[in-house]
């Protein structure tokens, strides 16, 4: 089976599985509580997105659980990796902005969600490379103990004007 049909195959399973989480989450959940949880998963995207523009690795490491694992750019990495990574690029920036536009937050039960948004980076380093890209981000949540934390991400990144 060719690459992109299998991608395909999986993503469309991947958004059936959501979409029926989704119903089942909508049948047992008041309008009250999924609003609340949707509030919730919102403001822990938010503090993800401040702790990346302030360059705050542990503030972004704080937010995914031990068990994390990310597919960026057709790469898997576990949470040892990002944990590592985060430690090493962020001191190395001078400038992280990044606009997370389209955001949508899907509250699959009263412990998971899924926010998905298109980010648009731009990213100078203390040498002064600048490095600008988007692309397409999802995130699952996990809530526990009241806590809500990233369990798993995907992330594309595609150049802007050449980089």
């Amino acid at each position: 089976m060719p690459l992109r049909q299998a991608i395909s195959s999986v993503l469309f399973c991947t958004l059936l599985l959501v979409g029926c989480a989704q119903s089942e989450a909508s049948k047992s959940l008041t309008v009250d509580e999924l609003f609340v949880l949707r509030s919730e998963v919102e403001e822990a995207v938010w503090a993800f997105h401040a702790a990346d523009t302030s360059r705050n690795a542990e503030g972004v490491i704080n937010l995914m659980w031990p068990q994390f694992s990310m597919l960026v750019d057709g790469n898997r990495i576990g949470y040892e990796q990002a944990v590592h990574g985060s430690r090493a690029f962020m001191p190395t920036l001078k400038t992280f902005h990044t606009e997370w536009t389209d955001l949508r937050i899907d509250v699959l039960s009263e412990t998971h969600a899924v926010s998905s948004f298109i980010f648009s980076d731009s990213i100078v380093t203390l040498s002064g490379e600048l490095t600008r890209s988007m692309g397409p981000n999802t995130f699952i949540w996990e809530q526990r103990g009241g806590i809500w934390k990233v369990l798993i991400a995907d992330a594309d990144h595609y150049p802007i004007d050449g980089n």
